[in-house]
This record gives C-alpha cells, sequence and structure tokens, in this order.
C-alpha cells in the first residue's frame, strides 16, 4: 500500500472477507495471514470528532483541525482528519468524502 494515496486502500482477509486498516499481521477474526488490498468507495459519514486547539509537539501551526471517526458504508471505521470547507463546524451524521491519504492520514471532505 502506497503512504501517499488518492485511493482509499484497506486490507481484506483472503479467508473470511473482514475488512480492516493495515497495519495487521493476522485477521483478527479467523488468524489468516494473508490479505489482499481493495479499494473503497470513498463515502462515509461523521459517527464522532473532535476540534484540536492545544496541539502535540509539530501541529502547533495547524490549530484548530479536527479529527473524526468516519463511518464507511463497507462496514468499517477510519479515524481521519476533516477538511471542511469555510472552516464550517462538522455535524455528527454529515457526508463525507475520502479526499487523499497522507502521512499515513486518512482526510476526508466535508
Amino acid at each position: 500500500m502506497e503512504k501517499n494515496s488518492n485511493r482509499l486502500e484497506v486490507l481484506k482477509c483472503q479467508r473470511c472477507n473482514r475488512l480492516f486498516v493495515p497495519p495487521r499481521y493476522g485477521c483478527p477474526q479467523c488468524a489468516e495471514t494473508q490479505f489482499d488490498e481493495v479499494t473503497l468507495s470513498g463515502k462515509g459519514r461523521i459517527m464522532t470528532y473532535t476540534t484540536i486547539r492545544v496541539p502535540p509537539s509539530g501541529f502547533e501551526n495547524q490549530v484548530p483541525y479536527d479529527i473524526a471517526i468516519i463511518e464507511l458504508p463497507e462496514g468499517i471505521n477510519l479515524t481521519a482528519r476533516l477538511a471542511p470547507k469555510n472552516r464550517e463546524e462538522p455535524k455528527i451524521g454529515e457526508e463525507v468524502n475520502f479526499l487523499r491519504k497522507e502521512g499515513g492520514m486518512y482526510w476526508f471532505g466535508c
């Protein structure tokens, strides 16, 4: 899997077809160690979010920024950064679209 990508890719267990976000060394459901990469739709909705105002070291120039749990229709959840339009407040249940994966972080637009 590419570190930076414009495709939303996850791993799929070859035995039980469970989807999950890497890194994983064994399927948490059946312990299989063989996986396929699959590209998901990139559609999702905000389950919950928080706005970071006091950042960890190295992120001082990015505040405020939003981190969300995104529920995907394929049955998995991702932690992601939000790129809201015009710095509007995100809303629980709001539909979002995958933008990119950058530096190991998923980005969604709302």
